[in-house]
């Protein structure tokens, strides 16, 4: 049974621990038979490599003793970082939120920023007090842009999107060059689709995801800089390794073929243990196979090769002197 609209008393009893805290409400912008309470922006001056930042707040009671409070900060280029508190308190959540600095969301340097979205997950008697779990990243570099999608569960690697942009056609490798933690960019119907595999569980998860991102979004920053030649030169024995990585699921099927073919040459007793295993490998395989988290692609890659365009056809400008 959906809950009745919000009652004027409903509001004033639970925007009291806010208003003590200085919140005014807004009223325009709340939504009462959607149970959701609006209030009125707050400004952050820049501080350091930090932008100027709009924050709001909103704060939902979609049922009884069940709350969600959203704080979203907003950069004037329209970059935003959110963070969502759970539980049972709204004035609690008010205290949990205000102690997140808006500087742990948001990181900035010269030709890049990265705004960091989080979720605080409603405390147990287990676990009284929880960090803030990265969800979502929104990054840009000059005037190009991609978003991430963390998961939380351990295990599950964190996708990014590259839209498509007018004039820029990324190499594969752009962000595989880094490392094995970051795969090549393939093609999608939007634009360009890459995964990045993260450590650990909770807050090591978190911080793992922030590290890399921001490595992420430093390397972009710094390759858009150059000249595209500049990117095979500075990164040639890493894009020929990023090629012999694609074609590992090549050589392993066709190492799997080749002894295959030489077991009806291996002389093994008829209760030998050796015996049972070959004739049970490919079903081992076929299991082993679909229990992976993404399943390998069979490919032959392109070859690195120089990169003879001009430029890369994008804003060399910084993402935060552009927000100052």
């Amino acid at each position: 049974m959906p809950m009745p609209p919000l009652s004027h008393h409903e509001i004033v009893a639970l925007v009291e621990p806010f208003a003590r805290a200085g919140r005014q409400v807004d009223l325009a912008a709340s939504q009462r038979l959607e149970r959701r309470i609006a209030f009125r922006p707050r400004e952050h001056a820049a501080a350091g490599t930090l932008p100027p930042l709009r924050e709001t707040l909103q704060l939902e009671n979609p049922r009884a003793g069940s709350f969600a409070l959203t704080r979203t900060l907003t950069a004037p280029d329209g970059q935003r970082a959110e963070l969502v508190a759970h539980g049972d308190d709204a004035g609690a959540l008010l205290a949990r939120v205000d102690a997140v600095a808006a500087a742990a969301q948001w990181r900035c340097g010269s030709g890049w920023s990265l705004a960091f979205s989080h979720t605080l997950a409603a405390p147990t008697r287990l676990v009284p007090a929880t960090a803030p779990q990265l969800v979502r990243a929104s990054a840009r570099a000059g005037a190009l842009g991609f978003t991430v999608t963390v998961s939380t569960v351990r295990g599950i690697a964190a996708e990014i999107e590259l839209p498509e942009a007018a004039h820029f056609t990324p190499p594969e490798d752009l962000f595989a060059v880094l490392g094995w933690s970051w795969t090549p960019l393939r093609r999608v119907r939007q634009g360009w689709q890459g995964a990045l595999l993260l450590r650990g569980h909770g807050a090591a998860r978190t911080a793992d995801a922030e590290a890399k991102l921001e490595r992420t979004v430093r390397h972009l920053a710094a390759t858009l800089a150059e000249a595209p030649a500049r990117f095979h030169e500075r990164h040639v024995g890493a894009r020929w390794v990023v090629v012999l990585r694609r074609l590992i699921p090549l050589f392993a099927t066709a190492a799997l073929v080749a002894g295959a073919a030489g077991v009806s040459q291996l002389q093994m007793a008829q209760n030998s243990v050796w015996r049972m295993l070959i004739f049970h490998a490919p079903p081992l395989l076929l299991a082993a196979l679909f229990c992976l988290r993404e399943l390998p692609r069979f490919e032959f890659p392109p070859l690195p090769r120089r990169l003879d365009a001009p430029a890369w056809h994008a804003d060399e400008g910084s993402a935060c002197t552009a927000t100052r």
